[in-house]
């Protein structure tokens, strides 16, 4: 099960700030600037990260598996 996670305040504004100034800081899209910063960066925290390391019950779950086969209860 993947956690979700969501953007910081700080990235959204960071975020918002670029996209302001690639629109040549031109005032008044303050708002679509901010959900549109949120929106990426909360799409971006919720893709797997390629060739991360498995967490505790990921691995627990794998071990399970693997030795589930062979044991009988």
């Amino acid at each position: 099960m993947s956690e979700s996670k969501s953007p910081r305040v700080d990235q959204i504004e960071r975020r918002a700030y670029e996209l302001y100034l690639e629109r040549g800081a031109r005032d008044g899209q303050d708002l679509a600037d901010w959900l549109a910063a949120e929106k990426e960066l909360t799409e971006l925290s919720q893709e797997p990260v390629p060739n991360a390391p498995k967490g505790r019950a990921d691995a627990a779950d794998q071990r399970a598996k693997a030795t589930a086969g062979g044991v009988s209860r």
